[in-house]
């Protein structure tokens, strides 16, 4: 009876995490609107539209208890995604976050040759994670990860996709940017307060 429930479950949390993520409008990088790109890299800014691209996902999806939410934001003349919640490992959950469908088509080498992600950030001290699953990932559960340490202040946080690691399945297959499909900043694995702000993120070359 135990497997029957693991298995229910699993459904429950695949078929409200695929209708979350399809709610969202796919972030088109390269020549578009939501994304700039250059000799250097696809950069992408957040704007008063970014709430059409980007979706709060927390582990609720799977009975987890762990709570926030995803707001933007304006200082200045920066504008901003701003993390911020409770994450508690209590009922197998912990994490909240906040993802985008993600697709290079625009790109004139549809993401192949992108090295890593530099994003502008700042959060409460803490650390978390930039997520990535691809076209190789079957599962919610299976996805490339790396993570990275925020200050109070603003600041340049460079990830090659050498310092991505796949959770699950074959891990001989590494991040290439041109099966990349969603992204996601993540706050994970721990009892923690969160509270963690994007402003910028550029795929480089």
């Amino acid at each position: 009876m135990k497997f029957f429930k693991k298995i229910k479950l699993l459904l429950k949390h695949n078929f409200i995490y695929s209708y979350r993520m399809m709610a969202a409008t796919t972030i088109s990088l390269g020549v578009g609107f939501s994304a700039q790109a250059n000799e250097d890299g696809i950069i992408y800014s957040f704007s008063s539209d970014s709430g059409r691209h980007w979706q709060f996902v927390s582990d609720g999806v799977m009975g987890g208890l762990s709570t926030g939410k995803l707001t933007f934001e304006k200082e200045g003349i920066v504008n901003f995604g701003r993390l911020t919640g409770d994450v508690t490992t209590r009922n197998n959950g912990g994490f909240i976050q906040f993802r985008a469908n993600v697709s290079f088509n625009n790109a004139a080498d549809q993401g192949q040759m992108i090295k890593g992600v530099r994003l502008t950030g700042r959060g409460n001290g803490a650390k978390y994670f930039i997520h990535f699953r691809t076209s190789d990932n079957r599962r919610p559960s299976d996805y490339y990860s790396a993570e990275f340490q925020t200050g109070l202040d603003w600041d340049s946080i460079e990830l090659p996709f050498s310092k991505f690691k796949r959770s699950r399945s074959d891990k001989s297959i590494f991040l290439s940017g041109d099966k990349i499909q969603s992204m996601g900043v993540v706050a994970y694995g721990r009892e923690h307060i969160a509270d963690v702000s994007i402003s910028e993120i550029e795929f480089y070359y």
